[in-house]
């Protein structure tokens, strides 16, 4: 009786894992990033500014998403690209001074102003991060 509880318990939690397992990227981790959960197809902006300061960000076992922070003239804001291995794939590099301008949903993050971006452009080169509705093109 209690092998058969035992077993019960992990194809519970195989269960309720399978769908967070299913959507891991080829970095590990979650595939979705926070497109989807935070993605507000009513706040999409454009912003444009100078890249101050780069940030990794860990979202999970082996999944690092990397940040901008975009001096703007309505101030700084945060701006959340992607995941790390993501952008090495298609080798779209962002650095200090680098002019930037990004479309994406203007949201809140540790109480602070930020665009998760759904595109991003820096000298010349654009890179599409995600869907309209916020869904992240690495997400497979």
């Amino acid at each position: 009786m209690q092998r058969i509880k035992g077993l019960m318990v992990i194809a519970l939690a195989l269960a309720l894992a399978g769908p967070a397992l299913a959507q891991t990227g080829p970095g590990g981790g979650m595939g979705r990033g926070m497109g989807p959960a935070l993605y507000n197809p009513q706040t999409v902006a454009t912003v444009a500014g100078q890249a101050e300061k780069l940030a990794e960000v860990s979202m999970g076992p082996n999944m690092v998403f990397r940040e901008v922070i975009l001096k703007t003239d309505q101030g700084s804001l945060k701006l959340h690209l992607g995941p790390g291995w993501y952008l090495d794939e298609k080798k779209f590099v962002v650095k200090a001074g680098d002019k930037v301008s990004a479309t994406g949903s203007k949201v809140t993050l540790d109480n602070q102003p930020a665009l998760i971006a759904r595109e991003v452009t820096v000298n010349g080169t654009t890179l599409k991060l995600r869907d309209d509705q916020g869904l992240p093109v690495w997400r497979g």
